[in-house]
């Protein structure tokens, strides 16, 4: 949108502007303090807060350019080498991550309160309460233009196409191709989405 034109909604809309402004100044406050207190968090140009980020964790949380937070959005990591990486003009509404290794969300991302996580956390073999029991840890990969909505669970491993819509409550495992709307549990391809090739 050109300067002119952001100006004259400004001006028809000041209490829109107001609250931009508002969330603007708050994602500055929260690049500024996040790594004062030692956590290893950027985040692009343009940040927006409307609702409240939670930050814990030894890995890194790197937001690209025009990224917005609303609700309660809680980017966790359980590893120094960890990395939950999220593209240019997501907007992430209440949603929650664990990562132990990659969790990396496309540009142009709608995800809900859903929850991501690349690892099970614990081990699912009977011996799971031994030392060294093995724990499932794999990336997970969502390309651009995808959305998550609410009570989703994307489970270690997955990797979603871009475009793809994840329904609500779907549980998610393994590779979900583009241009799809998945949903279920465990989810798996329902359909192509309107607009997409091949579709009417």
């Amino acid at each position: 949108m050109s300067r002119p034109t952001r100006l004259a909604r400004a001006v028809a809309n000041p209490g829109e502007a107001t609250s931009v402004l508002w969330q603007l100044l708050r994602g500055q406050l929260y690049k500024l303090f996040l790594p004062l207190f030692g956590h290893r968090f950027r985040a692009g140009r343009n940040f927006r807060v409307e609702g409240r980020l939670i930050v814990r964790g030894p890995g890194r949380v790197e937001f690209g350019d025009d990224v917005t937070v609303g609700m309660t959005v809680t980017p966790w990591t359980y590893h120094p080498d960890a990395v939950i990486a999220i593209g240019d003009r997501a907007y992430l509404n209440g949603t929650s991550f664990g990562c132990r290794e990659r969790i990396e969300i496309g540009a142009d991302a709608i995800l809900a309160n859903a929850r991501i996580m690349d690892t099970d956390f614990h081990s699912t073999q009977r011996d799971r309460h031994t030392e060294g029991a093995p724990v499932r840890v794999a990336p997970v990969i969502l390309g651009e233009n995808v959305w998550v909505a609410a009570q989703a669970g994307l489970l270690p491993g997955t990797r979603i196409g871009r475009n793809s819509v994840v329904g609500f409550g779907a549980v998610c495992s393994g590779e979900y191709p583009a241009d799809t709307i998945i949903g279920g549990n465990p989810a798996r391809p329902l359909k192509s989405i309107p607009g997409s090739p091949g579709t009417a």
